[in-house]
């Protein structure tokens, strides 16, 4: 709610108010629920830009990306907030898992590693919320994780803001493709465990 209706600036002056201008968009091309994640995955991050409190899921820069899908999604179908719960339990275990394996630090391990493991956890939550199986959350979280490997971090005068703020939008609605596709019944070739190790070898070959 903050991102969306205060009139904030990051110190730099670069972020600010890009929530608030695409949510009065008129002329937005996608459904509605597209542009709420996408509106408010830069509402948070913004928020985080201009020094405010967030969660970090798993980063503070990647900080925008589960709660835009999950409160999106569990806004437009009237979700319980026991089951929201579950979902952020899901997403909180996906993270874990890379985190024992793999840096989550953007400066460390590129961007893949904060926005790409971001919508990956924001997939396999979605889909644990839609009522989806244990396979298709795993297949979510692959899906989301592989296609965005290769992601580098290359912040502009070193802080959080561009364009990391921009791509909280992107990858949340990466994660929703990921959804959609697992849920209508596509699979992941390659298992998670399998991206996780690609992710590991991407990393490791970033200067």
């Amino acid at each position: 709610k903050e991102g969306l209706e205060k009139d904030k600036k990051s110190a730099s002056g670069l972020i600010g108010g890009e929530a608030k201008t695409l949510k009065n968009f008129d002329n937005f091309l996608g459904g509605n629920l597209y542009k709420e994640v996408l509106t408010k995955a830069i509402a948070v991050s913004e928020v985080n830009a201009c020094m405010g409190k967030v969660v970090a899921g798993p980063t503070a820069g990647a900080s925008g990306i589960v709660p835009a899908v999950l409160i999106s999604l569990t806004e437009k179908y009237s979700i319980s907030e026991d089951k929201l719960i579950e979902a952020l339990f899901t997403a909180g275990g996906l993270g874990e898992i890379v985190s024992k394996k793999a840096t989550l630090a953007g400066a460390a391990g590129g961007c893949q590693a904060e926005c790409g493991v971001g919508s990956a956890m924001a997939a396999g939550a979605a889909v644990e919320l839609m009522g989806g199986t244990p396979k298709q959350v795993g297949d979510a979280f692959a899906l989301a994780l592989k296609n965005l490997l290769g992601l580098v971090c290359d912040p502009v005068a070193g802080l959080v803001e561009v364009p990391c703020v921009k791509r909280n939008g992107f990858a949340a609605s990466h994660a929703l493709s990921a959804v959609n596709m697992t849920m209508s019944g596509i699979v992941s070739v390659i298992p998670p465990d399998e991206v996780i190790d690609a992710l590991i070898n991407v990393q490791g070959l970033l200067p």
